[in-house]
């Protein structure tokens, strides 16, 4: 869904090499679900297994 105010003070800013600017939907267990859930930075700790996934199957 588009930022309603796309305007400077609202946009999502990182200091990433590359932008976040793409997104996927996956579906889990309930039981993964919750864990994840209960992590700090959840998405980030997805994002660093994808990456080392990618990595090792390059």
């Amino acid at each position: 869904m588009p930022n309603p105010n796309p305007s400077p003070a609202t946009r999502f800013k990182s200091d990433r090499e590359e932008p976040l600017s793409k997104k996927i939907t996956i579906r889990i267990a309930p039981s993964m679900f919750e864990e994840l859930k209960k992590r700090e930075n959840w998405n980030e700790f997805i994002r660093q297994a994808v990456t080392e996934k990618l990595e090792r199957a390059s």
